[in-house]
């Protein structure tokens, strides 16, 4: 895959895929918190692929610590931006084999500063499998 078959998640779908979750969650704290957090969460992955050279899995790492961190949903920040890394990495044909426990884990040690972009990455590595053709 070349840096330019590359898809990434906009703004809409984010936004989308954020709504879905809360919905199946029956959360009723959700929405769009800050628009320009969310949409520099992101860009991560371009930057990262532009200017570190980085691979899907280092790019899907990027996504992940800059939503969590960036806090830009009113609520379900973790959730959500586990759901778009999946996303992110299922769009771009690969597959995160973890459990939701395994998710919770890994958000609330990057929430606690434990854990930044390439704590991320080398955990991702471990649970990231090629999708069939």
């Amino acid at each position: 895959m070349t840096k330019r078959d590359v898809l990434y998640i906009d703004y809409i779908h984010a936004v989308d895929l954020h709504f879905e979750l809360m919905h199946v969650w029956n959360e009723t704290r959700f929405g769009v918190g800050d628009r320009e957090l969310i949409e520099s969460a992101l860009a991560r992955p371009r930057h990262s692929a532009v200017y570190e050279n980085a691979d899907i899995v280092r790019q899907a790492a990027t996504l992940c610590f800059g939503l969590i961190k960036n806090h830009p949903w009113i609520g379900g920040n973790k959730r959500t931006a586990t759901l778009l890394m999946e996303e992110f990495l299922y769009i771009n044909r690969l597959d995160l084999v973890a459990s939701p426990q395994e998710l919770y884990k890994m958000s609330l040690a990057v929430e606690s500063n434990k854990w930044k972009v390439d704590e991320i990455e080398l955990w991702l590595r471990e649970k990231v499998r090629n999708l069939e053709p």
